[in-house]
């Protein structure tokens, strides 16, 4: 309360009391699939198809298969059809055919790409430039990082892109006045990290490497392949002392052999301890030079093994042992190298390969897992502006789908967003057995559409590429969500995203023709469907949600989303009456704020009713809404009802001839 103190005018300000809620966005997107690049797992929110392009990969060439890219093409599908604003989450998976999988078994993790330049370096010590994708996937193998010498001394100009097939480097991203010294602000590093849409840099210490004398040989060496995707806990939880699948077997100089190097598995926590518990296992047995000076060491990602020889015929080699495989060293798994090399696998002090460096060991990943779909929707908890979800490259199926039903959990939880269901492709439903065979999800959060969509492959091209088929199979999802979001915006989200309005774009056919009987079928069973209507091309033919039989107070998909609609917006428009006080004052600015707002709803016609009274109410009082008891406990309780405005799929005209009157 104010204090006035001295004779004059005060002039105070008093709030009105009225604070306006605003509507919420209503077809907002969240795709969730697979893509080439782009980070893994992370939402990243997006408004147009090229950013998709740029940080996702675009639509992948899927060669020969009748099938498209399911996640570029939905997402495409979605802005080309009035789609403006949707998160992208990429989970990892590897494009091998089914024949590829079934010989290698489930695929690594996915990786990043890397690559390495020496760095010369004073003394005994040892350091390289590391260049690291942004991240995980093959879309990075290949690409070149190349130093220029600038102008003045010690200054360089990194040039980062891909060779054509005569060498010729086709530049993508350019930083001038680099510099080497990490030490120096122009480090390389801080001039590229974070700066850069391609790679990363760091300076990484190789090892202490002797400068060898000019009658001297290098060490002979053994390397093994990129163990960033290794799994210290499963992919190396061995058995017993006796299981032959821990022994290593090490040939040195083309002579004496170690066999029965067993690995405890206590030592199976990090690549360090793999190489210590080696090292220490050689040196234990060959006390004698040249053994002794063996080495194994941990180098970044990779398992170093060096001989402790320094000739011609200096080696280390892994025998092909069920260890060995899983470490990837050896002659069939790893890199060997003999006489003049290095004891890693880069550049000698005298033989510096400073001026480039390519990326390699890049993998796309596992084929995408229910935990996989699971551990984003934790993530989307924090997202509550999502409204619609998506899983292009999951369909449903006659004995369910768990990410799926994981998605519809979710959006069960959070009672904010719906998620589309794909479909079966290759399934034609023609009567009731078969779409009840399927068992679709039937919560009032779910909707499917039906059938799969042709469109025209980007990748044909009758002169260059006239292998691929001229036109793909994408799910029908991507078209549906970018329509909502279109009808939205041009109607409002009471408005049934179905009609003559909803002609779809980028279409080149449907996978089935639908017709009347065939929607007889489709429609009691809650399945929308795609149908050509002449002088309309395709068009959605349908606006039931799954529950149409077991829920069908929310059958209808504009009815279901405008209660997201007013109970989101109510949801964020309310927040300043927590911790007010609980009396007549705050129950009336909850009627009237509240009342505001579905007032302006009813005049843009969201709701049924000539009148206000007819279309709407809001209750917030004592001995009708609360009781003594809910305002003791803290609960004040605002019921707010609507009269929803459901889509006219019946429009019945009946005829009757006019009967001549005497």
């Amino acid at each position: 309360m104010a204090t006035y103190l001295h004779p004059g005018v005060y002039v105070e300000e008093i709030p009105s009391g009225s604070k306006p809620i605003e509507g919420v966005a209503t077809s907002v997107a969240a795709f969730i699939g697979s893509t080439t690049k782009g980070p893994l797992g992370e939402p990243v929110r997006i408004t147009k198809y090229d950013d998709y392009k740029d940080q996702f990969g675009g639509v992948i060439d899927t060669g020969k298969d009748a099938k498209g890219d399911p996640m570029g093409q939905s997402v495409l599908a979605f802005f080309q059809n009035g789609g403006t604003t949707t998160y992208i989450v990429r989970i990892a998976r590897n494009w091998m055919d089914d024949t590829t999988r079934t010989q290698q078994g489930e695929s690594k993790d996915a990786a990043k790409a890397q690559g390495f330049m020496d760095h010369p370096s004073p003394g005994e010590t040892t350091h390289a430039i590391q260049f690291t994708a942004v991240n995980e996937g093959e879309w990075a193998n290949g690409l070149v990082a190349t130093l220029v010498p600038g102008d003045s001394e010690g200054l360089y100009t990194l040039d980062i892109g891909r060779e054509d097939e005569k060498d010729k480097l086709t530049t993508m991203e350019t930083f001038s006045n680099v510099r080497l010294d990490a030490q120096d602000p122009q480090f390389i590093g801080n001039v590229v990290n974070g700066f850069s849409n391609l790679v990363e840099v760091a300076l990484v210490l190789v090892g202490v490497v002797p400068h060898p004398q000019p009658e001297e040989k290098h060490t002979g060496t053994s390397k093994s392949g990129d163990l960033s995707g290794l799994d210290f806990a499963a992919d190396l939880a061995l058995s017993g002392a006796n299981d032959p699948a821990r022994t290593l077997r090490i040939t040195f100089d083309d002579r004496a052999e170690a066999e029965d190097i067993v690995i405890d598995k206590a030592d199976y926590a990090s690549l360090d301890q793999i190489a210590a518990a080696i090292q220490k296992t050689v040196q234990g047995r060959f006390k004698n030079p040249p053994r002794g000076g063996f080495t194994a060491k941990a180098v970044g990602n990779f398992l170093v093994l060096t001989s402790g020889t320094r000739s011609d015929k200096a080696a280390v080699i892994v025998g092909d042992t069920p260890l060995a495989a899983k470490l990837l060293l050896g002659v069939a798994h790893g890199t060997e190298t003999k006489g003049a090399e290095a004891p890693v696998d880069w550049a000698s002090p005298e033989e510096s390969a400073l001026d480039e460096a390519t990326l390699a060991g890049g993998a796309n990943g596992h084929e995408p897992t229910t935990p996989d779909y699971e551990a984003v929707f934790t993530k989307f908890v924090k997202y509550r502006d999502i409204n619609i979800i998506l899983l292009p490259g999951q369909t449903w199926r006659a004995r369910g789908n768990a990410a799926i039903d994981a998605a519809i959990g979710h959006a069960e939880a959070m009672k904010s967003r719906l998620v589309i269901v794909d479909p079966p492709i290759n399934t034609e439903l023609t009567n009731p057995k078969q779409v009840n065979d399927l068992g679709f999800p039937t919560s009032t959060y779910s909707v499917l559409y039906y059938p799969w969509v042709k469109v025209a492959n980007p990748f044909y091209n009758p002169e260059t590429n006239p292998g691929p088929p001229t036109a793909v199979l994408v799910p029908p999802s991507g078209f549906a969500a970018g329509m909502w979001s279109k009808i939205d915006a041009r109607r409002g989200v009471w408005k049934a995203p179905a009609g003559v309005e909803t002609g779809l774009l980028g279409v080149a056919g449907l996978q089935y023709t639908i017709e009347d009987g065939e929607q007889d079928v489709l429609n009691p069973l809650g399945v929308n469907a795609l149908r050509a209507r002449p002088g309309f091309g395709s068009v959605i033919w349908g606006a039931r949600t799954l529950s149409t039989n077991a829920d069908p107070e929310w059958r209808y998909v504009p009815v279901r989303r405008t209660a997201i609609m007013i109970e989101q917006s109510i949801y964020n428009g309310i927040q300043w009456a927590v911790f007010e006080p609980n009396d007549h004052r705050l129950w009336s600015a909850l009627r009237a704020n509240i009342g505001g707002f579905m007032d302006g709803l009813f005049r843009s016609g969201a709701f049924q009713g000539e009148k206000a009274s007819d279309a709407y109410f809001v209750r917030c009082r004592l001995g009708d809404t609360m009781t003594q008891d809910d305002i003791d406990a803290g609960r004040v309780i605002v019921i707010v009802g609507f009269a929803p405005l459901k889509p006219a799929e019946f429009v019945i005209v009946r005829i009757q001839q006019k009967v001549a009157q005497q």
